[in-house]
């Protein structure tokens, strides 16, 4: 079982949220620009887990949102289908299943913190077929930059102080630290790289934004 299906959506919140981390608002913020950038009239988020920056699509016109969990999507869903035009819930493990998005309609494919534990060969076909001609990607990496992939934040499912165990914990089991080559080896040729943007974090981690156009 993908240790993401476990862990409850209020104990990623807090722990993205935490002053130490401080990513969820860092990422909205990245993804507000890539709309402003394109303005997209369909987007697929893989790995929307709650919804993070779905505000921001308010003039799109179809949102797809891509996540393996059902109890982050039916808040996603709670949260965001009253103010989007047309929310589409995708559940789907990425190392097993088919992600249904029609071939070639997304304008804007936001990935963010989601390469690090998945196939890169399942989701970067997947990509590739949801992307349309011209389309961009924005893909957001972390660097843990030697201290540790999971922050210590302190916050277990019942709010109770839990030291160095969390719910977390069992996800950086899986995860792994995708390089700029590795990126750029599963991106090549059709992806064509446009940029890159490093951003250092409360807790010295890094984020590293790039974009990709589909040609």
């Amino acid at each position: 079982m993908n240790p993401w299906s476990q862990v409850p959506y209020d104990d990623y919140e807090r722990h993205m949220n935490h002053e130490t981390v401080g990513q969820l608002a860092f990422l909205s913020d990245i993804t507000k620009e890539k709309v402003e950038q394109c303005y997209p009239q369909t987007v697929a988020v893989y790995g929307a887990c709650t919804g993070n920056g779905f505000v921001h699509f308010v003039e799109a016109r179809t949102v797809y949102a891509v996540d393996l969990n059902p109890a982050y999507l039916a808040v996603c869903h709670e949260r965001y289908e009253p103010i989007l035009n047309q929310l589409v819930l995708v559940q789907a493990d990425i190392n097993h299943d088919s992600v249904a998005i029609p071939l070639g309609s997304a304008d804007l494919i936001i990935c963010h913190l989601f390469l690090e534990y998945v196939d890169l060969n399942r989701a970067f076909d997947s990509i590739r077929q949801s992307l349309r001609r011209g389309g961009l990607l924005n893909v957001v990496l972390q660097r843990s930059n030697n201290s540790g992939w999971v922050s210590n934040t302190g916050r277990s499912r019942s709010g109770v102080p839990a030291g160095a165990v969390t719910t977390l914990q069992p996800v950086a089991a899986i995860a792994t630290e995708v390089s700029d080559e590795t990126l750029l080896r599963h991106t090549a040729p059709d992806l064509r790289f446009e940029g890159r943007q490093t951003y250092r974090m409360p807790n010295g981690k890094s984020l590293v934004s790039c974009d990709f156009v589909k040609v």
